[in-house]
């Protein structure tokens, strides 16, 4: 007859053996000095100014200050996605009508 295998539940479990000769994880100090260096290339994030404002904080004109002040922040961004779309739409297009005119001038299609 077969042996049994001994079955554990979750909760009794043999407790593992330490492994003491395992490697250490971590950095090693030519991998800190690295990382440290290259922090040191970096540049800090250019800090957000706060305006203070002489309208009250629930007014409107405080309202309308802090989203002229996000619209300001906004639209470079805003307006360099719209070129990039602009010039997206602008090569389909180009492509799409040098497609047409060579299958027109080739007899593929006739107009």
């Amino acid at each position: 007859m077969a042996k049994r295998e001994r079955r554990f539940r979750p909760d009794q479990r043999p407790k593992l053996r330490s492994n003491a000769d395992a490697p250490k994880r971590g950095l090693t100090p030519a991998e800190e000095a690295a990382a440290a260096a290259y922090e040191a290339t970096l540049q800090a994030p250019k800090p957000t100014v706060v305006v203070g404002t002489s309208a009250p904080i629930g007014s409107r004109a405080a309202s309308t200050q802090r989203l002229a002040a996000e619209i300001a922040e906004e639209l470079p961004v805003v307006q360099r996605d719209l070129r990039r779309i602009l010039v997206t739409y602008g090569a389909l297009l180009a492509l799409l009508g040098a497609i047409w005119f060579v299958a027109t001038s080739t007899g593929f299609i006739t107009a």
